[in-house]
């Protein structure tokens, strides 16, 4: 199984972690949802950036 963390930025801001143990990933417009491992969700707004799959990091540029 491969679970990935999610880091967001806004813009002239530093790096976040906005998730970890991330199963799926769903975007939905500007929204993105994050369902972990253990059934819980995170929504953000923004856009996703990269997604590297043998790191497994995702990067999102998050909304103002």
């Amino acid at each position: 199984m491969c679970l990935a963390r999610v880091y967001g930025r806004k813009t002239n801001e530093d790096e976040v972690l906005v998730a970890d143990s991330i199963a799926n990933i769903i975007p939905e417009g500007k929204k993105i949802r994050l369902l972990d491992i253990f059934g819980d969700e995170t929504v953000v707004e923004g856009t996703l950036i990269s997604m590297d799959l043998e790191r497994s990091t995702v990067r999102i540029a998050l909304e103002n």
